[in-house]
């Protein structure tokens, strides 16, 4: 009796729901004729949002001399951090011939924003999603981990918006205004030729001023040491801007937006008592008015 008694207690508890086990899964997906993506285009941020209902919102985003990046913004928060999620590409039901790409294990991050990646990543995130595919991110809920979430972000619907965002993506500066707001550029002694290191630093510039129609007025300020007359060191500071203007019009940069003038030897940086001062002291400036 012992032994049938024993057996059907062991046959009860075997029946008995495991707490440990996948207790079901939850799929968050805007309905195919429900899919909307946005485009967002300002002068100095782009974005492209989709809505996840009940879920959050994936948005891909890049700001003047940022880079892209993505971001799900979720309406319950992670709760830890450093858990992983599997990230895939999979094609729609109706495209059997194309396979599906897996693109490895991803970190959460706790609080609002538990998956954010980097440029590389959402370049082939939004290249996967031009092509028509499906992406997919799988974890286990935050909660106690007995669910099995997926994530999809579907590829349809998606060409118009992000056309318009490449399109914003192409017009941003590739630096910030506050890279090249004041610079300056030094001289040898008695010269106004521009080296290689300056010339390379102007192309830098011109590139940001042609992506910038914002700025409306490039000052330049020459500047000399007190070696010589006070004369040839105007003459001398009046060459050294004129140098660095010439250099940004072949660029591109409109003559009409500079601003030029030469304060020669009258407003030293530095003392002219020494070399390293009088080094300082040969000099052009370069401020960009908004």
């Amino acid at each position: 009796m012992r032994k049938i008694a024993l057996l059907i207690f062991l046959l009860f508890v075997a029946g008995l729901p495991n707490h440990r086990a996948v207790a079901g899964s939850q799929h968050y997906q805007a309905p195919l004729d429900g899919v909307r993506w946005q485009a967002s285009s300002q002068k100095r941020h782009c974005s492209l949002t989709h809505n996840i209902p009940l879920y959050g919102q994936a948005n891909f985003a890049q700001s003047e001399g940022g880079q892209l990046g993505f971001t799900l913004r979720v309406k319950r928060h992670a709760t830890h951090s450093g858990g992983h999620a599997r990230l895939r590409s999979l094609p729609p039901e109706w495209k059997h011939q194309v396979d599906a790409v897996d693109l490895g294990e991803v970190t959460v991050h706790k609080g609002e924003q538990p998956f954010r990646f980097d440029a590389p990543l959402s370049r082939r995130l939004l290249a996967e999603l031009q092509k028509g595919m499906f992406l997919t991110l799988s974890y286990r809920d935050w909660a106690d981990a007995r669910d099995r979430v997926n994530i999809t972000l579907p590829g349809i619907h998606i060409k118009p918006a992000l056309d318009e965002f490449i399109t914003c993506l192409s017009k941003l500066p590739v630096y910030l205004f506050a890279d090249f707001k004041n610079i300056e550029l030094r001289f040898d002694f008695g010269k106004a030729s521009l080296t290689k290191k300056d010339r390379n630093r102007l192309d830098k510039l011109a590139m940001y001023l042609n992506s910038d129609p914002s700025v409306k007025q490039i000052v330049i300020e020459g500047h000399t040491d007190n070696i010589g007359r006070r004369r040839s060191n105007d003459k001398l500071g009046t060459r050294r801007s004129q140098a660095i203007k010439q250099y940004l019009a072949g660029k591109g940069i409109a003559s009409n937006k500079f601003k030029l003038s030469s304060w020669g030897e009258r407003r030293p940086k530095a003392s002219n008592r020494t070399d390293q001062g009088r080094a300082l002291n040969r000099r052009a400036s370069v401020t960009l008015n908004r």
